[in-house]
C-alpha cells in the first residue's frame, strides 16, 4: 500500500506514482510480479485549494493508467474518501446474512444442536461483523447501525429459536448477545487504551489473572513458583517450559488441575435449579439414552 499527500491532486498523484514504481521494481527484483491492472487508487480528503478531482481521473503506474475510484478495499475494509464506511456496511450486511442463513439450515428451531453449539456458530458471524471495529467504530451512524443490526437479528433469532415476528432487541436479550455496535465501541476503547499505554512506553499485554493473581490458586501457584521461579509472565513461563522437562511438567500439571476444577465448577453452575436457561447444560439424545442404561447408584 502506498500513501502520498500533496497540495494538489496532481502533485499527490505524481508522488504516489513515483513511490509505486519504486516499490514494484523492488518486488520484481525478488522474482515476483505485480498485477498493475488490479491496483486500486482512491483520494482521501482533499478539501484544500486545488483539490479538484475530475470524473475519469487516472494515475500512471509503470506507464499504465489506473482509474481513481470512489472507494478501495484494503485488508477487508472498504474505505471511501470521507471515511464514512457506508459502502463497507452495504457489502458486509449481505455477506453476514448469507453466512447466517447457511448456518441456519444446520440449526432448525426444532431439535438438532443445542444452545452451546448455536453460540459457537453465532461467534462466526460476530467475528465477520466486528472485523476492523476500532477503525470504523467512530464513523457509525444511524444508517450503518441499522445495517449492522439486521444480520444480528437473524443470528439471534436462530440462537434462541424464536419466530420471525420477535423484535431484534428481544431476540438479542434472549440469545444473550449484546448489540454488535456496542461491542464495537468496547473493542475501540480497548484498542485506544492499549495504544495510549504503548505511547507511554508501558507494556499493554493483558495480565494472566489465573496464573498470576487469582487467590483461589495460591497453593498450586506456590508449587509452580518453586519449580520455575517467581516470574509468571507469559514469556517467562514459555521460556521455562522450553528450558527443561521438569518445568514443562510443572506448568502442565498446574494447567490440568486448574482447568479440571473450573470445568467441575461450571458443571455445578449449569446443573443448579436456579441457573439461567442459557447457562443450563443441554444433554443430547444419545447421552440421555446412555444415561438411562446405567445402573442406579
Amino acid at each position: 500500500m502506498v500513501a502520498a499527500r500533496g497540495p494538489t491532486f496532481r502533485e499527490a498523484a505524481r508522488r504516489a506514482s513515483t513511490a509505486a514504481d519504486l516499490m514494484i521494481r523492488r518486488i520484481e527484483s525478488l522474482g515476483l510480479r505485480v498485477a498493475v491492472p488490479k491496483t486500486e487508487v482512491a483520494v482521501f480528503g482533499g478539501r484544500g485549494r486545488g483539490w479538484v478531482v475530475s470524473a475519469g481521473a487516472h494515475m500512471s503506474i509503470t506507464r499504465e493508467m489506473v482509474p481513481v475510484k470512489a472507494q478501495i478495499k484494503c485488508l477487508g475494509l472498504v474505505l471511501d474518501r470521507r471515511w464514512k464506511f457506508g459502502e463497507h456496511f452495504q457489502q458486509l450486511a449481505p455477506r453476514i446474512v448469507g453466512a447466517a442463513s447457511a448456518l441456519g439450515r444446520l440449526l432448525p428451531n426444532l431439535g438438532r444442536p443445542g444452545v452451546p453449539c448455536r453460540k459457537l456458530y453465532s461467534g462466526v458471524t460476530r467475528s465477520m461483523a466486528l472485523y476492523g471495529a476500532p477503525v470504523w467504530c467512530g464513523a457509525l451512524s444511524a444508517a450503518t447501525r441499522a445495517l449492522l443490526r439486521r444480520p444480528q437479528r437473524v443470528v439471534a433469532l436462530r440462537m434462541c429459536r424464536a419466530y420471525q415476528t420477535v423484535a431484534a432487541a428481544a431476540a438479542c436479550v434472549l440469545a444473550g448477545t449484546p448489540p454488535w455496535d456496542l461491542e464495537a465501541e468496547v473493542l475501540a476503547e480497548v484498542h485506544n487504551f492499549r495504544r495510549e499505554r504503548k505511547v507511554r512506553g508501558e507494556n499493554p499485554a493483558p495480565q494472566e489473572h489465573t496464573l498470576e493473581v487469582c487467590c483461589r490458586w495460591i497453593e498450586r501457584r506456590r508449587t509452580l513458583v518453586a519449580t520455575i521461579g517467581r516470574d509468571l509472565s507469559l514469556p517467562s513461563v514459555v521460556a521455562a517450559m522450553l528450558r527443561d522437562e521438569r518445568s514443562w511438567d510443572a506448568v502442565a500439571s498446574f494447567c490440568v488441575e486448574v482447568m479440571t476444577q473450573k470445568e467441575a465448577a461450571e458443571r455445578e453452575r449449569e446443573d443448579a435449579p436456579d441457573a439461567p436457561p442459557l447457562r443450563r447444560r443441554r444433554l443430547g439424545r444419545r447421552r440421555w439414552q446412555f444415561a438411562a442404561q446405567l445402573l442406579p447408584h
